[in-house]
């Protein structure tokens, strides 16, 4: 009587079954089979869509924070170098005029801004128009940052760390200084964070800052409007009202003060936001300020973030660019002193990641 065996293991061989020691052998090559089928077909989609590439200029639109434009436009070039039929376009604003604009309907295949937190309660909680998809269902933290006084060439102003903050209040003593709008651009809350963690921090060691205003820096700084402030739109602007002399001092970030080539004044740990640990995470997140627009920010270690907003048209180069960020842009950033982080932490929906970018990252 013949063996009676599943379906899927008979191998016909003029008319008869498989001897059974072939089986698993025939088994295993017909997996091969299906898999080298399955390689060949997607080889020629892959073929196919970068000689379609080739074959004309590829678009794509980022959005990305001021403080990002001279690194983005080096990793632009870096990209561009290797795939010249991709033409990626860079609209530079503080991060939360980027967010506007994706909601706005604004051209963007890949949002970059400096704090994650635009993205998260900016985006993720939002809903494109006629979708059930919110705009960004993840982000990755990619680079980290801390905030300074950027002072002008020569330091006019003879600014110091023991003299700062009384003098930039004194328009006998400073003729101007900067800081971005907190309403448009995270360095803009972040700055008001600081003045509100000194009030604590520099006020408990007197004898270590002497002539530390009583009434502290929030109040003569912001709350009384001293006449000598510039408030920009976005940090970048800023810089470059630093370097030509317009102003003598400006609360920035790091990376903008060296990419600059700008002297700066650092700040304790403490007060700088730039400090990853969860212990002064801890410390940072006591202090929150509320902005003229009503909008009350809470203090965090400084965090760069990125997403592929669900409305892109192109997400697939979208994804090619943010993944060459994430790998070989990693020491771009830090030729601009813009710390990376290192693997990337990604956040939010993982499962609606592209995997070419979990691949490369860790989940927070």
């Amino acid at each position: 009587m013949e063996a009676q065996f599943p379906l899927c293991m008979l191998v016909h061989n003029g008319g008869g079954v498989l001897p059974p020691h072939w089986r698993k052998p025939t088994i295993a090559l017909v997996a091969l089979v299906i898999t080298l089928t399955f390689l060949s077909l997607y080889g020629f989609y892959m073929q196919e869509h970068y000689r379609g590439a080739s074959s004309g200029r590829v678009d794509v639109h980022v959005l990305c924070a001021g403080s990002l434009t001279k690194i983005v436009s080096e990793l632009v070039e870096a990209f561009e170098m290797e795939y010249p039929y991709v033409k990626i376009h860079i609209s530079a604003h503080g991060s939360l005029e980027c967010a506007r604009l994706v909601k706005a309907g604004a051209q963007c295949d890949l949002i970059l801004v400096s704090d994650y937190k635009v993205i998260k309660d900016e985006l993720a909680g939002s809903y494109a128009p006629g979708s059930t998809k919110s705009y960004c269902d993840w982000w990755v933290i990619f680079a980290r940052n801390e905030i300074v006084l950027a002072l002008a060439p020569g330091n006019p102003a003879g600014l110091n760390e023991k003299n700062w903050y009384w003098k930039l209040a004194d328009p006998s003593q400073v003729k101007k200084w900067g800081r971005a709008n907190p309403d448009s651009d995270p360095c803009g809350y972040r700055t008001l964070i600081v003045f509100n963690i000194c009030d604590t921090y520099y006020l408990e060691r007197k004898n270590e800052f002497p002539g530390y205003p009583e009434i502290g820096i929030m109040s003569t700084l912001y709350l009384a409007n001293p006449g000598n402030v510039f408030v920009a739109a976005k940090e970048f602007d800023l810089m470059v009202a630093l370097q030509t002399g317009q102003l003598d001092a400006g609360w920035t970030y790091l990376s903008l003060a060296e990419e600059f080539g700008l002297p700066y004044i650092r700040l304790p740990e403490n007060v700088s936001l730039g400090a990853p640990s969860s212990e002064f995470n801890e410390w940072y997140s006591r202090f929150t300020i509320t902005t003229e627009s009503g909008k009350t920010y809470r203090g965090s270690s400084i965090s760069y973030a990125a997403s592929i907003p669900s409305t892109s048209k192109n997400p697939y180069w979208a994804t090619a660019f943010l993944r060459f960020t994430l790998t070989k842009g990693a020491s771009i950033m830090e030729r601009n002193g813009q710390p990376p982080v290192s693997p990337p932490l990604l956040m939010g929906d993982a499962a609606s990641t592209p995997p070419q970018i979990r691949e490369v990252c860790v989940e927070g």
